[in-house]
């Protein structure tokens, strides 16, 4: 077994390596939860404000989000995350605003897959970029081990995507994620 710390860092140097932000990006993550990944990331980034949205705010809070700064990046400030709450089809988030919009394990526990996409490609600006972290079966099972919803298929998430008009650039295994009939994936994707 590998040591986790480095499967886990692994996992962010995968991100990080299709991401690329900068100063002049507008970043949302949608259903961000505690923070635990976006805060990571943020770390190997220039100070920007990041706009972090849930439909859970027992989860999704200053006080969840203030815990993973602490663990996890104290270089940034509390005030560097804008909190936002969408529904199960809209993220409530501006129009045509953000450069960048990344999605991490979060697509497969939409039941409104098409209408929170459209959404997505609504909320960003011309030649924006969806970043999707997700995980993969190889074959359909009913549920998945943690959160209870079924995870997608790699043909699945694609077949998704390209009926809503969204086009994989780039994708890149995630180490951390295991191999075999469990597996993750991160795509850079543009709008069509």
């Amino acid at each position: 077994m590998e040591d986790i710390s480095k499967l886990k860092q692994g996992r962010l140097d995968t991100m990080v390596s299709l991401m690329h932000i900068t100063t002049t990006d507008i970043v949302a993550d949608i259903g961000t939860g505690k923070g635990y990944n976006l805060v990571r990331l943020s770390k190997y980034y220039p100070l920007i404000r990041y706009y972090v949205e849930d439909i859970d705010s027992s989860s999704c809070n200053r006080r969840n989000l203030q815990k993973m700064i602490k663990a996890y990046n104290p270089a940034i400030s509390i005030d560097s995350f804008v909190i936002t709450y969408g529904t199960y089809t809209s993220t409530r988030l501006p129009k045509n605003y953000f450069t960048k919009v990344m999605m991490t394990a979060v697509l497969h526990e939409c039941d409104y897959k098409d209408e929170m996409l459209a959404d997505i490609k609504s909320i960003l600006k011309p030649g924006g970029l969806l970043f999707i972290e997700e995980p993969h079966t190889k074959r359909p099972m009913p549920k998945a081990k943690g959160c209870h919803l079924p995870y997608l298929t790699e043909d699945e998430l694609k077949a998704t995507l390209a009926r809503n008009g969204i086009e994989i650039l780039e994708e890149k295994p995630i180490p951390d994620a295991g191999a075999g009939e469990r597996f993750r994936k991160f795509y850079k994707c543009s709008v069509i």
